[in-house]
């Protein structure tokens, strides 16, 4: 629940309030710590984020407004999250990187969850909807600032030319704000459940089919899922007489 302050209010736990329009103040929102009735003058409202405010009988952290910074305010707010997992054998070694696309309270930008660091990085993920009959095949567009991408990239065409990360593994992994680890808060609490690092939803993995697109921006990759073999001839070696006397051998 949202509500602008106002005088001899009376609020509930984790009640998301903002300032007057007089007194508001750009990005930032105030979630209630401590229920109670708020006094007869609004109080001095801070600029910064994870800051405590009393208000009479009433105490509340304050929090940023960026909606993405509020998911954690919702307990049911599902935090999206994505490994990318190289291959020694045709990357060059068994690197995982984490990111995620959202915000969090740490001032890092970093999420924690089941002890592991994903870091904000913007990403934008589609196509992971199942339709009838067929197999998604999704899309990742990632943020190419400061040739981030282009880096890897480089990196793993010196171990296999031309493979532009083709072959890695992406798996997206989605959880609930009330789920992910006390780290995440400034208090060192989850203030919305218990963290449980198996409360999660089913994980989706897919591999890098093929970069369909680069440049200063963004890199965007076409993904597909291990068991979709289209394209994919089968047996994966040459198949002779040798090894198989009966081929070609036409039996009535």
């Amino acid at each position: 629940m949202t509500t602008v302050w106002s005088a001899g209010a009376s609020l509930s736990l984790n009640t998301i309030v903002a300032p007057t329009t007089d007194k508001r103040l750009a990005g930032m929102f105030f979630k209630v710590t401590s229920a109670g009735t708020t006094g007869s003058s609004e109080p001095s409202w801070p600029k910064t984020v994870g800051v405590t405010v009393y208000d009479n009988n009433v105490q509340y952290v304050s929090l940023s407004a960026v909606f993405s910074d509020l998911q954690p305010i919702n307990p049911s707010a599902i935090i999206e999250l994505f490994t990318l997992q190289l291959s020694s054998s045709f990357h060059g070694a068994n690197t995982v990187h984490r990111f995620h696309a959202g915000s969090n309270l740490n001032a890092n930008g970093r999420i924690v969850w089941a002890g592991n660091s994903y870091s904000r990085f913007p990403i934008e993920a589609t196509g992971f909807a199942y339709q009838k009959g067929q197999i998604p095949r999704p899309k990742i567009t990632i943020s190419n600032a400061f040739g981030t991408i282009s880096a890897i990239l480089v990196t793993v065409n010196q171990t296999t030319a031309g493979n532009d990360l083709t072959g890695a593994t992406v798996t997206r992994i989605r959880t609930m704000a009330r789920f992910i680890d006390a780290v995440n808060f400034p208090s060192n609490s989850n203030p919305f459940g218990t963290p449980d690092p198996t409360a999660e939803f089913r994980r989706q993995k897919y591999l890098i089919d093929r970069k369909s697109a680069e440049n200063r921006e963004v890199v965007e990759f076409e993904l597909a899922a291990p068991t979709d073999l289209a394209g994919v001839r089968l047996p994966k070696r040459q198949c002779t007489r040798v090894d198989f006397p009966g081929i070609g051998t036409f039996v009535q």
